[in-house]
């Protein structure tokens, strides 16, 4: 019986990748195409041995890009859109006693951020990449999400959008689910109704 749904964020909860936050940052081409260098490769982010600011600087960007973008790019994360038909489905899971949690490769400074969220209030746990050292694909953030919490495997949803991570978690014995933003929610839905989830 399914008792604890676990979710990612980035192209789950959250919309697409973190890239798609300059849309709102930036209006003027030219900055875009400077900018973008900062979303490159977030893997030390991911594993918690870089910071953002540590990210920015690294990009030797010039003082009138300081001056203009800065702040904004050390906080893109409140740019980012969340998915509000998730939100909700969350929710309806809490009012029906499910457990839900966060599984997500992701930076400090998000944590800090999604962690005080008032649309992830209901949120039991977070598990995230940057205070463990590890990435999903390599498995052990599952093994620590299922020890932190003292979970059991087989009462376990996980919701990703990454097909090499489903095949982690059932490698786990986590019954997986393939997200996609462009596929009808009810999808979703139906397979959760399937795993006998009371929604």
């Amino acid at each position: 019986m399914i008792k604890n749904i676990i979710f990612d964020l980035g192209g789950v909860l959250l919309m697409d990748k973190p890239i798609s936050s300059l849309n709102k940052i930036c209006n003027n081409q030219n900055d875009y195409e400077i900018l973008k260098i900062f979303f490159n490769d977030w893997k030390s982010l991911d594993l918690g041995t870089e910071s953002l600011e540590d990210k920015y600087y690294k990009c030797n960007f010039s003082k009138e890009i300081d001056n203009k973008y800065k702040y904004k790019l050390l906080h893109y994360y409140e740019y980012r859109d969340m998915n509000m038909k998730l939100i909700k489905l969350i929710n309806i899971l809490k009012k029906n006693n499910y457990n839900v949690y966060i599984l997500s490769d992701n930076n400090k400074e998000s944590y800090d951020y999604y962690t005080k969220h008032e649309l992830l209030k209901n949120i039991d746990g977070f598990i995230l990449s940057c205070n463990y050292n590890t990435l999903k694909k390599e498995g052990t953030l599952f093994d620590i999400l299922l020890k932190e919490y003292n979970l059991k495997p087989d009462e376990c949803y996980f919701i990703d959008d990454k097909k090499e991570n489903i095949e982690i978690s059932k490698k786990h014995n986590i019954k997986g689910y393939l997200f996609s933003q462009d596929d009808n929610i009810g999808l979703l839905y139906n397979d959760l109704k399937d795993n006998k989830v009371n929604l």
